[in-house]
Order: C-alpha cells, then structure tokens, then sequence
C-alpha cells in the first residue's frame, strides 16, 4: 500500500453516526454513537462500554442521515468488527472493522434505535396487562418526551387534562378526532432521566453529542442544545436553552437562553427546526396508556 493509499484509508470523518453494535459472544445488543470513522475502524462512545472485552467480535451498523448521503432517508452499513480497546476514561471503545467501511453491507430499511432509554407506547401496552399507576409514576418521577411527527400525535390529535393526583381516578380523557391508534402505538417515548450521578442534581441535559443525558440525533440541534430542570420537589419542570445554534421553542415561542420557562402536559418542544417531541408527566402518560388500553380493547 502506498503512502497515499494509507492516508486516504485512515481518513477520519469526525460525524456523529448513531451505531447499533451486537456481540454474538454474549448476544447482546446496544447503541452508541461515532466520535470518528474511518476505512479501518471506529471510535464510539457507547453508555454501556463495561460490557466490552478487548477482542470481542462484533456486528456493527451506523445510521447515515440524509443530510450525509444526500438521498432523502436514512441508510445503514453494516459490517463485522474487532474491539481493540475498551476507553474506561473517556467512556467508549475502538473498533477495527474485518473489512473496509466502503465495503461494508447497505440496508435501505432502518430503524434507528437512539442513544436514549426509550420504547414505543405499544411496549407498555404489551408488557402490562394493568398499569400500576403508582409504581409507575414511582419507577419515573421526571417524566416523558413523546416523539411527534407528521403522521403522530399531529394535530388531530387532541388532548385534554385534568389535574390529578395518586389518590385521584384516572381523570385524564384524550379527546381524538380522525386518528390512528396503530399510529400513536408506534411513537417513541424517551424517558426522562439522568445517566451520571456527576451532573447537576435535578438537572437533564439535552442534545447531540453523546455525553447528554437525552440524546437526539439531528445535525440541526447542538451538541448541547438545552436542559430540563425539576424543581426537588418533583412538583413542576422547566425548560432552559443553552444557546443553542437553531433554538428551541415552546408551544411555537422561542426561548431566551438560560431563561427557564415551565412546563407541563402535552406541551410541544422543538429542539430547532426538525425535531418536535411532546412533554408528558408521568402521571398523564400513565393516564394516556391506560386510555389507549381501553380504546384498542374495546
């Protein structure tokens, strides 16, 4: 190989590719994202790299986004990889590929599975027969932000609250017009959590790069786009932009940097101009399950 060839083949492309990577050994699945690639090998930060050994062999496939291939969907390569190194510092592992990026396999129909916890709203459904309404609040206490798209929770999708309580019935009755509940069972719900004790008490952070605590991948929201803050008293939340490059809005305003401003139930949040999701305690999606239980039942 001559020394252009090696130059071009260790080329890093410094893009942050959201990864599916399985590990036949223990048939284990989980995602991460790229901090680089090239025709040889990776590095991805991944949450769960203890579950990592040096020599590891893995199945890997990276989302490319259409704003990358230019072809109007996302795409995945797949390929085979060797792990070299597990980062215990920097949270990540090294990846060489068994052949060259450019080779690796197409896939032209993808799913991405994000970097943050989530599940479809057909998830809780299967899973529980009857929701327990207390524990599950318990088990969440910050909340949840649904995916809203074109075709789900759009606006003919209406819902209507009524301040409740554990002790209160389920009071809360969405009122829906012309829509779909297979299409809202496919919705993805990201839970609000934190995922290192290191950060701020009560604090979420929001946005691209891989250290947030909720990861949404989208090459218009920055690496650290915004916040939620929960007040300790778990009674209210409230949304903060960090100055973000293309903003954040709420219920259609824009929101000063670093200025908090409270949320509450089925409020729209647009972390810049493509991403929309909507806010949901965990007393309202509880509510929102058990409703769409009794619709889909019926």
């Amino acid at each position: 190989m001559t020394g252009s060839d090696e130059r071009r083949r260790y080329v890093r492309i410094d893009r942050q590719f959201v990864t599916q990577i399985f590990t036949p050994r223990s048939d284990y699945k989980t995602q991460g994202v790229t901090e680089n690639v090239s025709q040889g090998g990776a590095y991805i930060k991944v949450e769960d790299w203890r579950a990592f050994q040096t020599g590891d062999q893995t199945v890997i496939t990276f989302f490319l986004p259409p704003s990358f291939t230019d072809r109007g969907k996302t795409i995945g390569l797949r390929g085979e990889a060797e792990v070299k190194r597990v980062d215990q510092q920097n949270e990540g592992i090294a990846l060489e590929f068994s052949r060259d990026f450019q080779e690796f396999e197409k896939i032209d129909h993808v799913e991405i599975a994000g970097t943050s916890r989530y599940n479809k709203i057909s998830y809780y459904l299967q899973t529980a027969s009857v929701l327990e309404f207390a524990d599950f609040i318990r088990a969440n206490p910050y909340g949840f932000l649904l995916e809203k798209s074109q075709n789900v929770l759009d606006d003919k999708v209406v819902f209507q609250f009524n301040t409740v309580s554990l002790d209160d019935d389920h009071a809360m009755q969405p009122i829906t017009r012309d829509f779909s509940v297979a299409s809202v069972l496919e919705s993805r719900v990201i839970e609000v959590k934190r995922r290192k004790s290191d950060k701020a008490k009560n604090t979420i952070t929001i946005g691209r790069a891989s250290a947030n605590d909720i990861v949404l991948y989208n090459s218009t929201i920055s690496k650290t786009h915004a916040y939620l803050y929960i007040h300790p008293s778990r009674a209210a939340c409230y949304l903060v932009d960090c100055d973000s490059k293309n903003g954040t809005l709420l219920n259609g305003e824009v929101l000063k940097p670093f200025e908090r401003y409270k949320v509450v139930d089925c409020d729209e949040i647009c972390f810049g101009p493509q991403t929309k999701i909507v806010y949901f305690s965990s007393i309202a999606l509880a509510n929102f399950i058990n409703q769409l239980r009794a619709t889909s039942s019926a």
